[in-house]
């Protein structure tokens, strides 16, 4: 029976050990970003398992420093007292039946920071510079041994500006508002498409819009659009693509995904 690690994707051919046989010398770091929606933290855990690399959930941390706030009476929009909580949180990152789990100074948050609030919460605290400086210290700690798979929405421009292998998947907000309400309703959160479509436009337009950090495309990245994608097809892309780095980058994509050399 193969482990989560070596279970392969629906439909692909790719085999785990040879990927991670590319990188025994150096292990590396590899970003993916994008909008909400997109699939980011999916793709990130499957990756980090079928390579054997370990998965940072960086969006976590934000939705964890909103419950921290919120859980000690601190204000959502206290920049000061927000970021010396930051820097006081102690994360660690494992993943038990497939599945991630997420502790802050110990305590199991996984499930709590999932909720709709604290996705609200993670938006108004990521757009604090010093609650971002404190946590971007905190996310190159975590990933300074390398082997790891990070998402976010600044880990390949401001994070791991230097990451080995970096991807940028976007989508349209109808197709990204659609899964997003899916993943709600199986959580057994009840709210109107019409909600979480609107919500996602507005964290678009705040991602893209603030001072600090704002979502963009990695110059380097792999720019894959996943409105026409299932999750399969874009792992698929993606593990293509870092066993196609173990050898050399190849500027065109002959699937879908395109390098970008420019910022955007």
């Amino acid at each position: 029976m193969p482990t989560p690690a070596e279970q392969r994707s629906s439909g692909t051919s790719h085999n785990a050990a040879d990927v991670r046989g590319l990188f025994r010398k150096k292990a590396p770091v590899v970003t993916i970003d994008g909008p909400a929606g997109t699939g980011k933290s999916t793709l990130a855990l499957r990756l980090s398992l079928y390579c054997g690399w370990r998965y940072i959930d960086s969006g976590a941390m934000y939705r964890a420093a909103a419950l921290s706030a919120r859980q000690q009476g601190i204000s959502w929009t206290d920049e000061s007292a927000l970021t010396r909580l930051c820097s006081q949180l102690v994360f660690e990152f494992s993943v038990g039946e497939g599945r991630p789990i997420v502790r802050v100074n110990g305590q199991d948050v996984t499930h709590l920071i999932r909720a709709q609030a604290m996705g609200e919460g993670a938006s108004r605290v990521g757009t604090l510079r010093g609650v971002r400086e404190a946590l971007i210290r905190k996310q190159r700690e975590l990933g300074s041994t390398g082997g790891i798979v990070m998402d976010g929405r600044d880990i390949g421009t401001d994070v791991f500006p230097d990451a080995a292998l970096k991807f940028y998947l976007e989508g349209s907000p109808e197709v990204r508002a659609q899964r997003r309400w899916r993943e709600l309703q199986g959580r057994g959160e009840h709210v109107s498409l019409a909600d979480v479509t609107a919500e996602i436009r507005r964290r678009d337009h705040e991602d893209r819009t603030r001072a600090v950090s704002p979502l963009r495309v990695p110059e380097g990245a792999y720019y894959i659009d996943t409105t026409n994608l299932s999750i399969d097809e874009v792992f698929d892309l993606m593990v293509d693509k870092v066993k196609l780095f173990g050898v050399s980058f190849r500027d065109s994509d002959p699937h879908r995904g395109k390098r970008c050399l420019n910022t955007t």
